[in-house]
């Protein structure tokens, strides 16, 4: 499932409107038809952050993490063994999210490189 349709399935679920989200962003509904459509694809977190809050859920929700995540206990106990990987996390969080994005679109770019 895309974010686009998480935040569409979202939206039904708690009853929004298109306009009524649109006004809560502070954007058109044509806007928000294009998020949920995914004719804007890698919304940033200035736009994520007040969809999730807008419609009472997390980025993680919306980009699918959370439920990626469910059930995965061995997953959760992988990184917490992993000191460098956490001291790594808390550097990334105290990060603006200009530089946060930069993180994500260097680890996007290595994570398709072919070869070792």
């Amino acid at each position: 499932m895309t974010i686009g349709a998480r935040i569409k399935q979202r939206r039904l679920e708690i009853e929004m409107s298109v306009e009524q989200l649109a006004e809560i962003l502070g954007k058109n509904r044509a806007t928000v038809y294009r998020y949920e459509n995914g004719d804007i694809e890698n919304l940033p977190t200035s736009i994520l952050e007040p969809i999730a809050k807008a419609l009472h859920t997390t980025p993680a929700y919306l980009m699918g993490y959370e439920e990626n995540l469910e059930g995965s206990a061995d997953f959760i106990t992988e990184i917490l063994k992993d000191r460098i990987l956490l001291e790594h996390i808390h550097i990334l969080m105290a990060l603006n999210n200009r530089k946060k994005q930069s993180v994500y679109d260097m680890i996007d770019f290595l994570s398709k490189e072919k070869g070792p």
